[in-house]
């Protein structure tokens, strides 16, 4: 959407995934929209212009429902939900009226919002317009104008034993022989455009054989129709050699026929990174920058004065011990299925930061690093410094498992479609060393971060027709993964159904429902939602969002419940 410099961005619900076609398809909308901004601002909302009135998730504004068409009022989100579920009012309907709440809790999180980059976060189904920096032409640093989709050439000249059988550095000759002319053809058909190859920072300025080998690459890739990333990667040295080391491979990247872009190494300050772009335009004035940075320091982002520099976003989330997996299969299965759960949705989530630095800064983002399907540090375990929690031992019962297979699929579906809302996204492997055969199973942690065994194995979307406007890549984000509950496979006995309790939770100890708020003794009486009180409203909400709350604390066991206030 094109706006001017004077426009206020605004977040609405996306239509190309949440509309009255699909709405149906939608699991809940209420926990997957109001739950999680229920509690934004504190609950409150106002409109714009004022009426003298604040609003919430328990009192809606009558315009809500007369610009939806309806012809009676909506009084709150719970009484929404249920009528759209009772077929009383229409799924456009009620998307409009979802529409309208969506965009006034953003508009009331002035001022602070154009300084939150997940302030439009309604689970990847919200997405920001009318920025004043956009001009609504999609950017690239393709020739083509694609977005790019890259996979990297993982352990070829920086040392990954994880992916080179236990290796620190492969040879030269071992290099030209892991990536084969073939591999590139079979990149170039499975719908990746780039190769992103990392390197030691000088490798241009010694022009030794590195330098030679990564020519050789860049031939066979070409020949595959494939275009190249340069990365840069160092440890801390020393500011003044490390400009030159940038100034050499400027000049090799721009006298390259097929590298589209040049990733400066991470630095200190954003001042270092200055200095580093500025080696780069004193050898390649048109050659697209791409400056690495993470979700930590996207405030601090800011390149006025050049529009070929770009963000490169690392999102690995498997940093830290409360990041990944751990279960010990003699204790609890919980861990590590919900672990997988957790990261579906903060895959979603990420949508959010990318399209905002883009509409408040106009910088687009390539997601350069942890775009694979790992959901912990595994593919360390064999390292001497590696901390074994447990993660790690019960692997081989997600080989062959239709359940892990659902939520694998799930999880690349939705990274893919939320990586391409910036300038694209690079796989973090192609395959690993010594192994050529694909033979579509998913046998060692390792492969869950090399793409041709994940496409191998079914488990990609078709790289060659997921635009974002895609329909079947954007039901990916209508709904959560599946319950972890019931599994029902050979990865775990299928354990029992939780009771239907309604807004209650069942109780192991007295073998009955119990409720934060009594039931009726009888099906209630027709509502007349022109005069409910506020005060019900309020209590159904508070349910409402306690439940959602317990859902997320127990991962959806109902039987956990007691152990709540």
């Amino acid at each position: 959407m094109s706006a001017s410099a004077t426009s206020t961005p605004r977040c609405i619900i996306d239509r190309t995934i949440l509309n009255e076609d699909t709405l149906g398809d939608m699991d809940d909308v209420g926990l997957t929209v109001f739950a999680s901004l229920c509690g934004a601002n504190r609950g409150a909302f106002v409109l714009q212009p004022p009426d003298g009135n604040t609003y919430g998730c328990t009192t809606f504004p009558e315009s809500f429902s007369r610009n939806a068409g309806l012809n009676y009022t909506i009084p709150n989100s719970a009484n929404l939900t249920q009528s759209y579920a009772a077929g009383d009012i229409s799924a456009s309907a009620t998307i409009e009226v979802v529409d309208q709440y969506v965009s006034a809790v953003y508009a009331s999180s002035f001022p602070g919002v154009d300084s939150n980059p997940y302030g439009c976060n309604v689970n990847g189904l919200a997405t920001l317009v009318d920025c004043p920096t956009n001009s609504g032409t999609k950017k690239s640093i393709r020739p083509d104008g694609d977005i790019i989709r890259a996979v990297t050439l993982a352990g070829a000249f920086i040392s990954q034993p994880w992916i080179t059988g236990g290796k620190s550095t492969l040879s030269m000759e071992e290099v030209k022989e892991f990536y084969k002319l073939e591999d590139f053809v079979e990149m170039a058909t499975l719908g990746v455009n780039t190769i992103q190859i990392p390197v030691p920072c000088d490798t241009f300025f010694v022009n030794g054989e590195v330098a030679k080998t990564v020519s050789h690459l860049l031939v066979k890739a070409a020949n595959a129709g494939l275009s190249a990333i340069i990365v840069l990667v160092v440890a801390n040295p020393d500011e003044s050699v490390l400009v030159e080391h940038v100034k050499s491979a400027a000049i090799f990247a721009s006298a390259s026929s097929n590298v589209v872009a040049l990733q400066i190494p991470p630095t200190s300050s954003s001042s270092s990174s200055a200095s580093l772009v500025d080696a780069v335009r004193s050898k390649a004035a048109k050659l697209p920058v791409l400056v690495p940075t993470d979700k930590g320091q996207l405030n601090n982002l800011s390149f006025p004065s050049d529009r070929l520099v770009f963000a490169a976003l690392d999102v690995d989330a498997k940093s830290s011990i409360a990041d990944i997996a751990s279960a010990d299969s003699l204790r609890t299965t919980a861990p590590v299925s919900s672990c997988c759960t957790i990261f579906n949705e903060l895959h979603s989530i990420d949508r959010a930061p990318i399209e905002w630095l883009d509409c408040y800064h106009d910088i687009p983002i390539y997601v350069t690093s942890g775009f694979d399907l790992g959901i912990d540090d595994c593919i360390h375990q064999d390292e001497d410094a590696f901390n074994n929690y447990g993660q790690c031992d019960r692997f081989n019962e997600t080989i062959d498992s239709a359940w892990w297979d659902r939520h694998r699929q799930s999880l690349a579906s939705r990274q893919l479609f939320t990586y391409s809302k910036g300038l694209g996204w690079s796989f973090s492997a192609w395959k690993l060393f010594g192994e050529d055969d694909d033979s579509g199973s998913i046998e060692t942690p390792s492969k869950l971060l090399c793409l041709r065994d994940v496409a191998a194995a079914g488990l990609m979307p078709s790289l060659t027709t997921t635009s974002t406007d895609d329909v079947d890549l954007d039901m990916a984000c209508l709904n959560g993964p599946k319950s972890d509950f019931i599994m029902g496979d050979a990865t775990f006995a299928p354990t029992a159904a939780p009771h239907d309790c309604g807004n209650g939770w069942w109780n192991d100890t007295t073998l009955q429902c119990d409720y934060w708020i009594p039931p009726p003794p009888a099906p209630p009486a027709p509502i007349d939602y022109t005069t409910l009180m506020k005060g019900a409203a309020g209590g159904a909400i508070v349910a409402f969002v306690l439940v959602w709350l317990a859902k997320k604390i127990t991962g959806g066991r109902y039987e956990n419940y007691q152990t709540l206030p």
